[in-house]
């Protein structure tokens, strides 16, 4: 008898072994992703890999610093596996690029409008220029649709590109500018270096300006060519998103170890905004996608019959079904 419960017993280990992920008994598999930034908005990423998130699903992930401007054509060429750049992305997917955003964090970003004394509204901009960190990055067009929302003509403000981080706030100072696009924590931070003297903010955008922000993007050949592997990374990421919003304490720690410089009032005011402006399932409505969409197209200058559709932009399918698996099975983070 002893013989056959030993031969069942490596019979059922065997099997169980056949059954299991292939990637539970090999090495890690080695990807790599860009963020834009080592701040609260993209701790979500330092989250997954700090939890065991991504090692869970046998990835080893190496995540860079990088623009969307490195960060786009690094993915299209297949060089990095995902980019949290997602503006630089859609901005090439406009222009034909086999990329498709997968999830989406904000649909409202915590960014500010800051004006020097003599500026008192949106409508005091006519005729001058704001300075954004580049053309057609985020902070443009955020402005732009808030100018929009004032009834401010598309043409009437000029954008110049000053750079981000806190070299922006100090080419503000010169005088150069009315005005400049920061997030909160810039701002923050640009006051305690002796910047933005004289200045104040003229609007906050947060929960007033509704658009996609902050997403993570792929390639087509990962997302269909692979569909297992983009279902892992995802998977990881938005185990990440959900510890964020579960636990500010320990996510803020997380996080400050990617950046440790970061002050403490700065991080915390960025987590309460961006806790604010979460979309409940990573995703945005059809609705504030095609409207940025359109911006977009606009200042491309590109006809309208040859704009791509939304789905041809984003992709939701796989985020939406990893979120119904997680609900399924009652998957809560723990600190």
């Amino acid at each position: 008898m002893n013989v056959f419960r030993r031969l069942a017993a490596a019979t059922a280990c065997a099997a169980l072994a056949f059954m299991a992920p292939a990637w539970a008994a090999d090495a890690p598999q080695k990807i790599k992703i860009t963020v834009p930034s080592y701040e609260v908005a993209d701790g979500a990423y330092f989250i997954a890999v700090q939890k065991g998130y991504f090692a869970a699903e046998g990835l080893d992930v190496d995540i860079e610093l990088a623009g969307g401007g490195t960060a786009t054509p690094a993915l299209m060429s297949g060089s990095v596996d995902g980019s949290a750049s997602s503006a630089s992305a859609l901005s090439a997917i406009l222009k034909g690029a086999p990329l498709r955003i997968a999830l989406v964090f904000e649909e409202s970003p915590f960014y500010n409008i800051w004006g020097h004394a003599d500026i008192h509204s949106l409508a005091d901009f006519k005729g001058k220029s704001l300075g954004v960190a580049t053309r057609g990055d985020t902070f443009e067009i955020a402005a732009r649709l808030a100018l929009a929302q004032a009834g401010i003509a598309q043409d009437a403000v000029g954008f110049t590109p000053i750079g981000s981080g806190l070299g922006s706030g100090a080419a503000f100072e010169t005088g150069a500018l009315a005005g400049v696009v920061l997030s909160t924590s810039q701002g923050m931070q640009s006051q305690d270096k002796g910047q933005l003297k004289n200045a104040h903010i003229v609007a906050s955008l947060l929960g007033k300006v509704h658009m996609p922000w902050n997403g993570f993007v792929v390639s087509e050949k990962l997302m269909y060519g692979n569909p297992a592997l983009a279902r892992r990374i995802v998977r990881a990421i938005v185990k990440g998103a959900r510890y964020l919003k579960a636990y500010k304490a320990q996510s803020l720690v997380l996080v400050r170890k990617y950046n440790p410089t970061i002050q403490a009032a700065a991080q915390n005011d960025d987590y309460d905004e961006f806790v604010r402006g979460l979309t409940r399932d990573l995703t945005v409505s059809p609705a504030v996608a095609q409207a940025d969409l359109d911006l977009r197209s606009g200042l491309l200058n590109m006809p309208k019959d040859q704009v791509p559709p939304l789905d041809k932009v984003y992709d939701f399918s796989l985020v939406r079904s990893i979120n119904a698996e997680l609900d399924g099975s009652r998957w809560k983070p723990t600190p």
